[in-house]
């Protein structure tokens, strides 16, 4: 059967696995395999399981909203995370047979942990004091105290209760509650011994002001006083403990700066910290990637860990023992490994990892560590449904030297066979210190290929996996020296013969879309802009998003600051200068980079006489761009909007006719 060219409507077939979970005996693997139900308009997830020797996968689980699979040490169950309600709930499910086993608590579940001998686990559950029983409007229309500058976070919303870790019992059934005060606790992990409980918590004073710092603490699981033993680790993520108990290790940055863009390090501390921690592989110059609450390394033995770092667009699985100066990588090439898990059996060392790439979906692999030399063994099949119907476009990767002489290098996808050189679309990453490509925006590039344009993916100065000078040498410079590394990566596209001179679009989201709202200020090279979820205004931002305040000290100043360097680089200041064609988007939940912001973008299009067209998605958060995060029927119309509005202006020719709104007519002079 010959294969098609991917369209925005396919997504019916889009499956994603992830959160790879090897059993204890490394016989089974357990994942979380994501699709989109058009009939339900929502994502859905489900467990699977398969054997790790090989085998067909199986359906664990049901779904609609099932993650985080977590098997016991003894064998005996999987543990899992179920939204009933819109409400995360703790699921224990035995392996020898019968229904799953619904845990009460008193609040929605954001993580568990089994303890080493598989009779307990830690829950982090969010507890919201109780509203009195009663029918009084006055206690439903009750005032909310806003308890400080970190009080909402997108994704959650404005925030209410406190996290605190609960101890579940597996023979009892007991719920105990483990922690209490006016602070969060997160990421618990147990010391072998089943004794202590190491979590993340900020209890300083300014725990309600700051999202970037935590400290290191102690718990005993018997009763007693917890214990610091690191202080302010920025980014922190994950701690874990040895398996002899004598060290912790964690993902994060050290130290007083708050600078954003310094590489997260995998740390390790004695567990008594008796002293400060150090770095794992002190030489590499690169991030160590740990997204919470997937795990992305694990301890080997006593003295080696294994772990992911993000290098030149890639993400690789690399292993180094304590003491030694750079890691050796495990698996590496073009791809992106997004979890990992270690299990013994025997003398074998095995593990299971997610993997990714552009033209790759998202697949569980089994490794053994031993033996294996770097080989693996596929064991889902998410993606087949994709890759049997779809002609998927793989990514080249070039470079080119910036006007200061800086490499800069990016990935270009083409169409297959264009019909002389492909109109080109730059599409910027977020962050600024994320990187290209993005893992969850695969689709999205793919459809814009397959409809026939050459999608350049760059990594400009601020993109991460070029070393931690290169990540910080946005700081303080947004829209400056970034903004030339773009137009040099799309004037080597030109140079190279791979996109057309007199057909350039730009695109992008979050960061990407405050670069190509700040492009179009600046420049009217470009024949359209497709903007998503940009900040506009960085005065503005600095109180309306939920980490305002951290994104203005990335730009370099805050709204006092008598530079007025929040103004200046504000794409709304150079909002006068626009003469390309805009297509904004946002999704109306979003605290990252509120709607108002793309709000300002409109209003001062439309007051300045320019083309623009604006579309909101109800619901949503900043992430909602992702390919498997919205409503399918949302990334559908988004895609065939921005094909669309490019058509229209000099684009490939679509056949898709989508609604638009008209440039605004004249406006009358306000004086008469």
């Amino acid at each position: 059967m010959e294969k098609k060219a991917l369209q925005a409507g396919d997504l019916s077939i889009l499956r994603w696995a992830g959160d790879a979970q090897l059993s204890p005996d490394g016989d089974q693997v357990a994942w979380v395999e994501t699709a989109l139900d058009l009939e339900l308009d929502r994502p859905v997830a489900n467990i699977m399981v398969a054997p790790s020797a090989g085998g067909a996968p199986r359906r664990f689980t049901e779904g609609p909203g099932d993650s985080a699979p977590r098997w016991s040490p003894d064998g005996r169950y999987l543990a899992y995370v179920s939204v009933i309600d819109d409400s995360p709930v703790f699921h224990l499910a035995p392996l020898a047979g019968g229904a799953p086993l619904r845990v009460d608590t008193p609040g929605p579940v954001s993580f568990v942990s089994w303890s080493a001998s598989g009779d307990s686990l830690v829950l982090v559950v969010t507890v919201i004091a109780d509203k009195p029983a009663t029918d009084d409007p006055r206690v439903k229309n009750a005032p909310k105290l806003v308890r400080g500058m970190a009080n909402r976070l997108d994704g959650r919303g404005y925030l209410a209760g406190r996290d605190q870790l609960f101890v579940y019992n597996v023979e009892d059934r007991s719920l105990r509650q483990l922690t209490s005060g006016d602070y969060d606790h997160g990421q618990p992990c147990w010391s072998p011994d089943g004794t202590t409980i190491a979590c993340f918590s900020d209890r300083t004073r300014h725990r309600n002001d700051d999202w970037m710092f935590s400290d290191l603490w102690l718990i005993p699981t018997g009763g007693g006083r917890s214990r610091k033993v690191a202080s302010r680790v920025s980014e922190a993520t994950g701690p874990l403990f040895s398996p002899d108990g004598k060290r912790i290790a964690f993902v994060g940055a050290l130290g007083p700066a708050r600078t954003l863009g310094r590489n997260p390090r995998l740390l390790v501390i004695p567990a008594d910290g008796s002293s400060l921690p150090v770095p794992v592989a002190p030489d590499l110059d690169r991030p160590v990637m740990a997204w919470f609450p997937v795990g992305n390394y694990a301890w080997l033995s006593n003295r080696e860990l294994l772990f992911n770092v993000v290098d030149h667009g890639t993400i690789s699985l690399q292993r180094a023992r304590l003491g030694e100066r750079r890691p050796r990588p495990l698996v590496a090439g073009d791809q992106q490994v997004t979890s990992v898990t270690v299990a013994k059996r025997g003398g074998k060392l095995l593990a299971a990892f997610t993997a990714t790439w552009v033209d790759k979906p998202a697949e569980v692999h089994w490794i053994d560590l031993n033996a294996d030399g770097g080989r693996s063994r596929q064991l889902s099949d998410a993606g087949k449904g994709l890759l049997d119907a779809v002609d998927l476009l793989p990514a080249r990767r070039f470079s080119v030297k910036a006007r200061d002489g800086k490499e800069i290098e990016y990935f270009i996808i083409s169409p297959r066979s264009p019909q002389g050189v492909p109109p080109m679309f730059l599409e910027i990453h977020g962050g600024p210190h994320g990187w290209n490509p993005f893992e969850l925006a695969f689709h999205s590039y793919q459809v814009l290929a397959a409809a026939g344009y050459a999608v350049v993916l760059p990594n400009p100065r601020g993109s991460i996996g070029y070393g931690e000078e290169f990540a910080m040498a946005v700081n303080g410079d947004w829209g400056g020296e970034d903004y030339h590394d773009l137009l040099a990566c799309a004037d080597d596209v030109i140079r190279r013969g791979l996109g057309d001179k007199d057909r350039q679009f730009v695109g992008g989201y979050s960061y990407g879309g405050y670069m190509s709202a700040w492009m179009v200020g600046h420049t009217d090279r470009f024949k359209a802009a497709c903007v998503g979820a940009p900040v506009i205004d960085l005065v503005a931002e600095f109180g309306a998003g939920d980490v305002g305040p951290l994104i203005a000290e990335n730009v370099g100043g805050d709204p006092w600051d008598p530079s007025g360097v929040l103004q200046e680089r504000s794409p709304l200041t150079h909002l006068p200068n626009v003469n390309t064609p805009v297509f904004l988007y946002v999704f109306e939940g979003d605290l990252r980079c509120p709607p108002d912001q793309a709000d300002a973008f409109f209003t001062g299009l439309r007051w300045h006489r320019k083309e623009v067209e604006y579309v909101r998605y109800p619901g949503g958060s900043h992430m909602s761009a992702a390919d498997l995060a919205a409503p399918p029927s949302q990334n559908e119309d988004r895609l065939n909007r921005i094909l669309d509005f490019l058509s229209r202006h000099g684009g490939v020719k679509s056949k898709l006719g989508a609604a638009t709104a008209k440039p605004a007519r004249k406006r009358p002079n306000p004086t008469g």
